[in-house]
């Protein structure tokens, strides 16, 4: 691979894409119920990669200054790439997505316009504040919707997305002590909120009068999984730990949609959401992903 290609992959965040991927993918297996529109599919995976790329090219953007003191690898502050190139190529990814989610639809449109302007508030003034964390869970949010945008929104597909949201909160919190690590009940906050997303995956399939006892299964093994790594975190409290599990974390995300599918829609195709965990797990191995 190129040296520069390299580098603009990094600054990307390459292998989180595909959580992001994951969540469209999802999203539209259960508004077609497997009756998959490969053209909209096509342009909304499309849309939501260029978003959530952009955006993480902006967050490289706007901490220079930390990451000059604290990441000083990484490919602006290392001068690899140019700060003035990384925001041209930002507006040129998040500008592809725009155009992208609006060749499918207005719905479509409107919902990538939200996570834009999510996006921008997230990476410039929310980052380090309690906001943040909602900010970053509604982009995560709205990206479930763009993935259900083929149709009008129902009560049902508003719900669905609710345990993504509230797990991305509680990761984003956790976030946050990847570099000082100073404030341990974070730990316990994040796990108290992961505890919420899985629970909360309830409340949908109560909606859709839908039976999920042997997924009820799944999501508190995955739950108790979690807590056992949180609970090594809270007694071995450092950045190292934290930014390991983060990656373990992030990574959830594509299993998390892939329950949601396994209740949803019919219970083979979360299979095919599960095989994004392979070019994201493998890409993980070459560069950084948080």
């Amino acid at each position: 691979m190129s040296p520069i290609i390299n580098h603009y992959l990094q600054l990307m965040r390459a292998p989180a894409v595909f959580t992001a991927l994951s969540n469209i993918l999802a999203a539209h297996i259960i508004v077609t119920q497997g009756d998959i529109i490969w053209s909209a599919l096509f342009l909304l995976l499309g849309a939501s990669a260029a978003l959530y790329s952009g955006g993480m090219v902006l967050n490289d953007w706007f901490d220079y200054d930390t990451d000059c003191r604290e990441r000083p690898d990484r490919p602006l502050p290392s001068g690899k790439i140019s700060r003035s190139h990384a925001m041209l190529f930002a507006c040129l990814l998040l500008a592809l997505g725009i155009t992208l989610a609006a060749l499918v639809g207005s719905r479509s449109l409107s919902i990538a316009i939200g996570i834009m302007i999510l996006v921008l508030l997230y990476d410039s003034i929310l980052k380090r504040t309690i906001s943040g964390s909602l900010a970053m869970a509604g982009c995560r949010y709205l990206n479930w919707l763009l993935g259900f945008s083929l149709l009008p929104l129902t009560e049902l597909s508003l719900a669905i997305p609710i345990p993504v949201f509230l797990y991305i909160m509680a990761l984003t919190l956790l976030s946050r002590e990847e570099e000082s690590a100073k404030n341990r009940i974070i730990v316990v906050i994040t796990a108290i909120g992961i505890i919420a997303a899985g629970l909360s995956i309830i409340l949908p399939a109560m909606i859709a009068d839908i039976e999920s006892d042997w997924q009820a299964f799944v999501v508190l093994l995955a739950i108790a999984f979690i807590m056992q790594r949180l609970w090594q975190i809270y007694h071995n409290f450092s950045p190292a730990s934290i930014q390991s599990t983060m990656q373990l974390l992030l990574f959830a995300i594509i299993p998390l949609d892939a329950i949601l599918v396994m209740i949803f829609a019919p219970s083979w195709w979360s299979l095919l959401v599960l095989l994004l965990l392979i070019p994201g797990k493998f890409l993980a191995r070459l560069m950084y992903v948080t």
